[in-house]
Formats: C-alpha cells, sequence, structure tokens
C-alpha cells in the first residue's frame, strides 16, 4: 500500500512538472524503480504514461505551427 501511495504521489508531481516546463520523468522514474518495478520496465512505463500529455500539446498548439524558410508544416 506504501509502494501505491508513493507512485500516486510522484505521478502527480511528474504531472505538474510536465504541464509546467517538463521533466516530470526525473520523479516518476526514481518512484517506479522505488515501488519494485525493473529499470527497463519503469522506464517504458514513464515514456507511455507521457504520451497522452504530448499529443494534447500538439493539438493545442496545431494553429501555432508555422513554416520556418522554405519548409512546410503541412507535409
Amino acid at each position: 500500500m506504501t509502494a501505491l501511495v508513493l507512485v500516486l504521489l510522484a505521478g502527480v508531481a511528474a504531472g505538474a512538472l510536465n504541464a509546467v516546463g517538463g521533466g516530470g520523468t526525473f520523479v516518476a522514474l526514481p518512484a517506479l524503480v522505488a515501488a519494485g518495478l525493473p529499470p527497463v520496465t519503469a522506464n517504458a512505463a514513464a515514456t507511455v504514461a507521457l504520451v497522452p500529455g504530448s499529443v494534447a500539446s500538439t493539438w493545442v498548439y496545431r494553429r501555432d505551427l508555422e513554416p520556418v524558410g522554405s519548409t512546410s508544416t503541412r507535409r
């Protein structure tokens, strides 16, 4: 039960850090390893947990994308 609470609190802290400026994995990864997951599994879980936030950020800022030089963002 203690490990579950630790991982939950680390997840909240990681989400807050990612919302502010990134770096939530620095909190989530050690918490998952401390909870008993192997390092590779903890890394994969932390990476997968970041996907929804990345997709949401891309969707929200889609109108702010502009071409850089001759490179098109539409391709």
